[in-house]
């Protein structure tokens, strides 16, 4: 069975209007989970543009495989990246960090997690436009 796909929204666009910014996010249990939180927020930060930008100019053949690959990996061995490994951490990372990344560029609003919020599209409640309210971070 094939399943189809709409067209990527950025298409439209010759480049898309990148933001990632920082979110509040809530506090950790432990100061362990809170040390994790922060590396991944600040990583992200710097990597989310980047694999945004990468993406928005795939073209939109390519987008089944990452979307497939990202998902494989991320549920395949998420784990690595609280518990690091010398095999699987950096693969599982990149993968995080394009699979967060093609949600922020597909999803109207863009997304809130992991401390950052990135979007392609200026939108309501924006948390980079100082004028609103910055949201809260998902939790699902």
């Amino acid at each position: 069975m094939t399943r189809s796909h709409p067209p990527h929204p950025l298409r439209k666009q010759a480049e898309p209007t990148i933001t990632v910014v920082s979110v509040p996010a809530p506090a950790r249990r432990t100061e362990k989970e809170q040390i994790f939180h922060d590396g991944l927020t600040e990583h992200l930060l710097f990597a989310l543009p980047i694999a945004m930008l990468e993406i928005s100019r795939m073209p939109p053949h390519a987008l089944d495989p990452l979307r497939a690959t990202a998902a494989a990996a991320i549920g395949g061995r998420g784990d690595v990246l609280q518990f690091p490994s010398k095999k699987h951490t950096a693969e599982a990372g990149q993968q995080l960090d394009l699979g967060l990344a093609y949600l922020a560029l597909i999803t109207a609003g863009g997304i809130t997690k992991f401390g950052v919020h990135a979007c392609a599209a200026p939108h309501d409640d924006c948390p980079a436009d100082t004028s609103s309210s910055n949201q809260t971070e998902s939790t699902t």
